[in-house]
């Protein structure tokens, strides 16, 4: 089998973040349960930030870090779902 062009290598601190943005999206798919709403703002806002840091981590165009207001936003979804 032929690798892919780019290795996920989720070792890296930018791989450890959207692992730590993919459990906090999980957490909130199991807080909210079966009657969440497809369109969930807060779960769309997690989803859309993992989207983007994936691009910067393989080097598509878009992609980009997370801005300190965006890690205090993820911080308090994670006080509201994680624990």
């Amino acid at each position: 089998m032929k690798s892919s062009k780019r290795e996920w290598n989720y070792d890296s601190p930018l791989g450890k973040l959207i692992m730590k943005l993919k459990k906090l999206a999980t957490a909130i798919e199991v807080k909210k349960g079966p009657s969440m709403d497809i369109d969930d703002v807060q779960y769309r806002w997690v989803d859309d930030r993992i989207q983007m840091m994936e691009k910067r981590k393989n080097g598509v165009k878009g992609g980009r870090m997370l801005t300190r207001a965006e890690m205090s936003q993820a911080n308090e979804l994670w006080t509201m779902y994680g624990k």
